[in-house]
């Protein structure tokens, strides 16, 4: 059913949410996105500080291989956070301002307004921290950065 208050995201197959950009914010980490806190309740199973989620274009995506991608941490926006909270009225997606170096291999380019799909399976399916773990060692033999975050 789909929530008026609160249109963003939504889930399209099971685990995979389809928002929009709303914008970036230096409140977030490199590791973290937001979604407004009501939106992400009402709309979503993610659970925040806990689930990580891949961040990939809705329409024309370069397919990438899974040691490439980066997972982010999904944090509940509200009034803690204002600027990021500010970007997500309505569900939309806040990402983090990353450096041109973290850039380049971290996301693909992205504009406000675009639609973005977040992909919640790998944290469902998979024990909690085998995703991350999983990524880290196959960026690690390929020769891919790899970052390692403590907090969240």
């Amino acid at each position: 059913m789909r929530n008026d208050l609160y249109p963003y995201p939504v889930e399209t197959l099971k685990h995979w949410y389809v928002t929009i950009v709303g914008g970036q914010s230096a409140e977030l980490k490199p590791n973290q996105i937001g979604v407004n806190r009501e939106a992400l309740a009402e709309n979503t199973d993610i659970v925040p500080y806990e689930d990580n989620v891949l961040v990939s274009k809705l329409e024309n995506n370069t397919p990438q291989p899974l040691f490439t991608k980066e997972y982010f941490t999904v944090v509940p926006l509200d009034e803690t956070s204002p600027d990021a909270s500010s970007k997500s009225p309505k569900g939309e997606v806040v990402l983090p301002v990353l450096g041109e170096k973290q850039r380049d291999w971290l996301l693909e380019p992205l504009r406000i307004g675009e639609p973005v799909i977040l992909n919640n399976v790998l944290s469902q399916r998979f024990l909690r921290g085998f995703a991350r773990s999983l990524d880290r060692i196959l960026k690690n033999s390929s020769g891919q950065p790899s970052i390692e975050y403590r907090d969240n």
